[in-house]
């Protein structure tokens, strides 16, 4: 125990000192009681940290409910304390000052030696766990624990060692018989234990919620620092737009201002040999009228040598004069008229609280599943924070396909600039294929969107192919693809089986009528592993056998029964993830053995109510799909959730089955099923409703005559096992 930061967090947040008598708030937060006295206000105490407020129950706050971990904490505390040294260590069971020298663990009490003898001799405490305490002290894992103290009953002075389950309260002895008779209680030790699990239970998702609670905690963070950056940001954009703006002011204000002194310059110079002219024209008036006032004073002699002197002066000056007058300027004004301008609004700052926010943003219309090469369109739907439809559009929205097989093209987003966008795009490979839709950076409600790309199957109806190996055929059963396109089929009446190549050329042909090792009777159903390795389904045999692309045999498990291990009339066979999954006709059930012929389990009628099950095969999301001949239905079984569904009726009628033996599922999760009792393929969809049928009774091409097994080569091809008419049909699908 880290003493210095036990007591931080066993001091009351009022006092700051250990907690003395700490009792609880209803909001759960604790405090000394004589804290709480202090705190009392009109019959009301507020919580110093929550500010919640508790009313004061009768008597006073001696009766809050005491915090009993916090004081045996304290307890626990005080007593490392002085192991440690840190507190003054006295006998526990004395007032004498005698030096303590042990500790016994069982009573929590420190005693001197005197005491400790004692406590040696008496009979009840004669076995209890003493240590020096001089080993105490240099022991640093001792299991210290502090002596429990046991409350008191307030009426009876008795300990609260019973429980009142019907009263929700502990009670000493005497309670048991007077207030609480006819009640359900027991001692509080017993009924602890049961209350301690439930509490465990009802406090298991604690860690969650603190992990949920620190994670949005986290997130909040992450999305503050987020945001001031992208304030920060915001922020300098708009600086350098507007002092983009302003610079472009600045220049046309230094153009104006230019053009203002070329203005006043030139007008200067203009002016300034105006007035070099009007001085000149005015010293001559000066001299003209001098003259004038000298003339008056002067003889006829003198008047008349000077008339045309005087005469030709004054014609000189007065065209002048006229001359300048036309010539000065006519405005002395340089004037700025500013042109009225409406600033119009430069930019726009938003957040989702005011614009779109696509985490409630829809997207409508689009379908579960679509068709190869088919244009699959849908519409967004954009709204604001507050829940409104968004009216504008000029939102970054954006599109992102996931899927292992499915290959997308033409994918675009129209904005219609009304809120709302079509959003399109065409599948060219079948699959099922993930959506994710997201407005500026986030994605929209319900994202991502999965929808299944399904093979176009409606234009099936003849074949590309007829594969019988010039007639040696016999009632054929079983298809099955291995890695690397090879493909073998099982013949029921000539009890044997075929390898193919990628290319539909016969490899090898092996088996024969017999039980020994290599040997079928009515072989059935056959699959391949990851391996390549070959299962048959020896149906009378009572067993499966495993051989290589070669055709030498390796092993066999199952023998006649029912025990667990044995096998009645095995059917169906499938690997899934390195196990083997039989259907057993006449054992109503599914077995499954490891693929080294170890048995592992049984999958009963119980979980999947078959009665008899033909054939099995896995979905890509791991649904096991069983066809039931008896029943003439399939069944739908999720190992995960143990939950089993089924779809298909006895009839004739689109969507119902007659006798089926086979099925097999596309990348898409469509299941195409050999109707055999119908002479036709029917395929549904994962809910069961059926999409399409092709074939019918006959021996043309494209009909058939009790077809049992069908398999889908890996381009989509679809083979299938005409028994009766002793052929295996290959259909091609887009």
């Amino acid at each position: 125990m880290d003493v210095k930061r036990a007591t931080e967090n066993l001091s009351c947040p009022v006092c700051y000192q250990l907690f003395k008598n700490p009792k609880y708030l209803p909001c759960y937060h604790s405090y000394c009681e004589e804290c709480l006295e202090k705190m009392v206000l009109q019959y009301r105490i507020t919580c110093p940290e929550c500010r919640q407020e508790t009313m004061i129950p009768e008597g006073g706050v001696k009766n809050l409910a005491n915090n009993f971990f916090i004081n045996r904490m304290v307890d626990e505390l005080v007593l490392k304390r002085k192991v440690e040294g840190e507190e003054e260590v006295k006998c526990d069971v004395c007032d004498e000052d005698d030096p303590v020298v042990v500790y016994c663990i069982d009573c929590s009490l420190f005693q001197c030696q005197f005491c400790h003898e004692a406590h040696k001799r008496d009979k009840r405490s004669r076995g209890h766990n003493m240590i020096p305490l001089a080993e105490l002290k240099s022991t640093k894992d001792l299991p210290l624990q502090a002596k429990v103290n046991i409350p008191l009953c307030k009426d009876h002075d008795e300990q609260l060692k019973y429980y009142c389950e019907t009263c929700e309260q502990l009670v000493c002895m005497y309670c048991t018989v007077k207030g609480h008779t006819g009640h359900s209680h027991d001692t509080v030790k017993k009924i602890a234990e049961t209350h301690r699990r439930r509490l465990s239970e009802v406090t298991a998702p604690v860690e969650d919620i603190i992990r949920g609670l620190s994670e949005a905690r986290n997130n909040i963070d992450i999305m503050k620092n987020k945001l001031k950056e992208q304030g920060d940001e915001v922020n300098r954009t708009i600086d350098q737009y507007y002092d983009n703006l302003v610079q472009k002011l600045m220049e046309q204000k230094k153009l104006l201002k230019q053009r203002v002194h070329d203005m006043v310059s030139q007008n200067e110079k203009v002016m300034s040999a105006q007035l070099d002219q009007v001085e000149f024209t005015q010293a001559e008036v000066l001299s003209v009228k001098q003259l004038k006032d000298t003339m008056q004073k002067s003889s006829d002699q003198e008047l008349m040598s000077a008339k045309n002197q005087v005469t030709h002066a004054m014609q000189r000056i007065t065209v002048n004069y006229k001359q300048l007058n036309a010539q000065l300027v006519q405005s002395d004004t340089v004037a700025f008229v500013p042109t009225e301008i409406t600033f119009p609004q430069f930019g726009q700052v938003f957040t989702r609280t005011t614009d779109i926010n696509p985490c409630i943003s829809t997207a409508a219309n689009l379908p579960r599943s679509s068709l190869v090469w088919q244009k699959v369109q849908f519409v967004i739907k954009t709204y604001s924070c507050s829940g409104s439809r968004c009216t504008k559009g000029g939102s970054k929205i954006l599109l992102q396909f996931e899927s292992v097989s499915v290959e997308v093209t033409a994918a675009q987003v129209v904005d219609n600039d009304d809120g709302s966008y079509i959003a399109s795009f065409v599948a060219t490979k079948p699959g099922k294929l993930k959506i994710i839709v997201s407005i500026n950076g986030e994605q929209i409600k319900g994202s991502p969107f999965i929808i299944s790309v399904c093979r176009n199957y409606s234009s099936v109806s003849e074949p590309s192919k007829i594969l019988n190996i010039d007639g040696s055929m016999g009632e054929m059963w079983g298809v099955a693809f291995g890695v690397g396109g090879i493909w073998a089929a099982t013949d029921f009446s000539n009890h044997c089986v075929y390898i193919f190549d990628n290319h539909d050329q016969l490899i090898r042909k092996f088996g024969g009528l017999g039980s020994s090792n290599g040997q079928f009777t009515n072989p059935c159903g056959i699959t391949f592993d990851s391996k390549n390795f070959l299962y048959v389904a020896d149906c009378a045999n009572h067993r499966v056998q495993k051989f290589n692309v070669q055709g030498n045999y390796l092993l066999h498990f199952g023998t006649k029964g029912s025990a667990n291990g044995q096998l009645n009339f095995p059917v169906g066979v499938v690997v899934r993830n390195d196990k083997l999954y039989i259907s057993e006709q006449d054992n109503h059930r599914i077995s499954v053995f490891y693929c080294d012929g170890r048995f592992w389990q049984v999958i009963s009628r119980k979980r999947i109510p078959v009665k008899l099950p033909y054939d099995l095969t896995f979905s890509n999301n791991h649904q096991l799909f069983v066809v039931d001949y008896s029943l003439h239905c399939v069944h739908s079984y999720s190992p995960n959730t143990q939950k089993a569904v089924k779809f298909g009726t006895e009839g004739s009628k689109w969507g119902q089955l007659k006798d089926p033996c086979s099925l097999v599922t596309d990348e898409s999760g469509l299941i195409l099923v050999a109707d055999t009792g119908n002479h036709r393929v029917s395929i549904f969809d994962e809910d069961g409703s059926c999409v399409h049928c092709f074939g019918s009774l006959g021996l043309d091409d494209g009909q058939f005559s009790r077809p049992r097994g069908i398999a889908l080569s890996p381009n989509g091809s679809i083979y299938v096992s005409d028994s009766r008419n002793n052929r295996i049909q290959v259909f091609t699908s887009c």
